[in-house]
């Protein structure tokens, strides 16, 4: 589901919900949403702990100390320009329904797959075990939240 979006900078792209660019058949959604549910019963690992399993306080720590230089995100008070400003990447997304468990799964594997060929490159792994998942679980929970809540308030 997830695809490279062009990043806002020329030659860099994020891999981002393909929602952003194009609309998902519902069937997708539905057939991954099934997997998704069968796997977890198979004790399969998503890489999705979720917030009640995430210490979000570290994750915030970690986001500013590891992320926070390259990466804008309103609430850790991060104001990178470098990577993509999380917040309005993942706005539509989150005006189009998806839940937290979605966004935690793509910052989890953006974490573990990192960006290579991006320049400066972000490394892969840049924090990992618990502190990835603590970290995905933090940007899934507050990543365009407080834009939602504007766009709604001025309709």
């Amino acid at each position: 589901m997830a695809r490279r979006l062009p990043h806002a900078k020329p030659g860099r792209q994020l891999v981002g919900f393909a929602a952003v660019a194009r609309r998902i058949p519902i069937l997708t959604v539905a057939l991954a949403a099934a997997g998704a549910l069968v796997l977890s019963g198979c004790g399969a690992k998503t890489g999705v702990v979720g917030p009640d399993a995430a210490d979000l306080g570290n994750g915030k720590t970690l986001f500013q100390q590891k992320c926070g230089a390259c990466h804008t995100l309103a609430d850790a008070g991060a104001k990178g320009v470098i990577g993509p400003n999380l917040d309005y990447a993942y706005l539509q997304p989150r005006m189009n329904g998806f839940d937290d468990s979605s966004f935690e799964a793509l910052v989890r594997e953006q974490i573990q797959a990192g960006f290579e060929d991006s320049e400066p490159p972000m490394p892969a792994n840049l924090v990992t075990g618990k502190d990835a998942n603590d970290v995905a679980a933090y940007v899934a929970k507050v990543a365009a939240v407080d834009l939602v809540e504007q766009l709604k308030k001025q309709q």
